[in-house]
């Protein structure tokens, strides 16, 4: 595990296209394979957050963002959109994962402290 997930969460953004056969079900085919999906998805419910996305960028339909304590767990839930209900009409164009950055009132508070225990080093 990287140091700095001990404290902050793993991310992974899904970036996903949407085939456009899923829009010809009509609303009542859309209904049934969403329930179905959700349902799939349901574990993973806590660390799932949808950005749907329109106007800007023409490969992307929608952005899926994982946030997990392990690498593992991003994987299960893009498996999980890999082979579900909706894994015919969502394809997975590409994947980022890193590990949130701490807040930055601590990063700057770090900084100042790791400043002055260098001052301590460079005095005579």
């Amino acid at each position: 595990m990287h140091q700095l997930a001990d404290r902050n969460k793993y991310i992974g953004l899904l970036f996903m296209k949407i085939d456009p056969e899923y829009f010809k079900l009509g609303r009542d085919g859309i209904h049934e394979v969403s329930v179905a999906h959700a349902r799939d998805l349901a574990k993973f419910a806590k660390q799932l957050t949808h950005v749907v996305t329109a106007g800007l960028h023409g490969s992307y339909d929608q952005i899926t963002l994982v946030e997990a304590d392990s690498l593992e767990e991003i994987h299960a839930a893009a498996t999980e959109f890999r082979m579900g209900s909706k894994a015919k009409y969502i394809q997975i164009v590409d994947v980022v994962v890193g590990v949130k950055a701490p807040p930055r009132a601590l990063a700057v508070r770090d900084a100042k402290s790791a400043a002055a225990s260098t001052k301590d080093l460079d005095a005579p």
